[in-house]
């Protein structure tokens, strides 16, 4: 075999490393589009975020059993003006930590609400009269709220209505007598449609909303005080991330200040 004939055994494979790959590349270039994009969503998603609650600068937290101990005097310092404890739902429900919370809020400079669970089951009779007696005139300085939610089997099977509104009607009026104070119905603007305004017309409300963009987009009319956007905000107390359920107050700043 003549000498020309023979070819270095690496001449093909060093030309084949040389060759440009266009599909490898095109991949990485797309991977670094959808990162910029996501990179620029997420900041834009921040922008609006810190627009909306630079519109709604009153905020505050809802507290339960389940968030355990609360700092409230760091949830203060947070930035945060308001928490509504949980007290009662139905007729057999008293949160474990309510009596504590409600002690310990009181030097924390938050305004303080009380919240309760509507039960379908039970008359408003029935929950009125547990709630008197299980928090008694620990309802601090805030509206009454009323949560009302499908829970349980009622997710899929709502209950009547019209029975429901009417209870519901009749609850907060009991409940704004013996107080003395207004009461303000939490829920979700589909249930507001269907169960409170048909029957509560004149009902104070504060709805639940997705995010900060919904409540954005969202027009909030004069009988909605508060409005929730989410059920897990990070805040920063005491230099560590918790998560509440958070809520802006959207009336009228002249309303909050008169509040004692």
């Amino acid at each position: 075999m003549a000498r020309e004939d023979i070819k270095p055994i690496y001449s093909n494979t060093y030309k084949r490393k040389r060759k440009f790959n266009w599909k490898k590349w095109l991949f990485v270039l797309l991977i670094l589009v959808a990162i910029g994009s996501g990179i620029a969503g997420w900041h834009l998603w921040r922008v609006h975020q810190t627009q909306t609650l630079q519109q709604y600068p009153i905020r505050g937290i809802s507290v339960s059993q389940q968030d355990g101990f609360v700092d409230f005097e760091g949830v203060k310092k947070a930035g945060m003006s308001f928490a509504y404890l949980r007290s009662t739902s139905g007729t057999t429900y008293f949160d474990d930590n309510f009596t504590a919370n409600y002690d310990r809020i009181q030097g924390a400079e938050l305004k303080i609400g009380v919240y309760m669970m509507f039960s379908f089951s039970k008359s408003a009779k029935e929950q009125v009269k547990y709630f008197e007696e299980k928090v008694g005139h620990k309802v601090g300085n805030l509206p009454i709220a009323v949560q009302v939610a499908y829970y349980g089997d009622y997710a899929n099977n709502p209950p009547n209505k019209a029975k429901q509104g009417k209870q519901l009607r009749e609850l907060t009026r009991e409940l704004a007598n013996y107080y003395a104070t207004p009461c303000v119905i939490w829920t979700t603007p589909t249930i507001a449609k269907q169960m409170i305004t048909p029957y509560l017309s004149d009902s104070r409300q504060w709805l639940v909303v997705k995010d900060l963009t919904a409540l954005r987009k969202r027009k909030i009319d004069s009988q909605t005080e508060f409005v929730q956007y989410s059920d897990g905000a990070d805040l920063k107390v005491d230099g560590q991330k918790t998560s509440f359920t958070t809520s802006v107050f959207t009336g009228k700043k002249q309303t909050w200040r008169e509040i004692e």
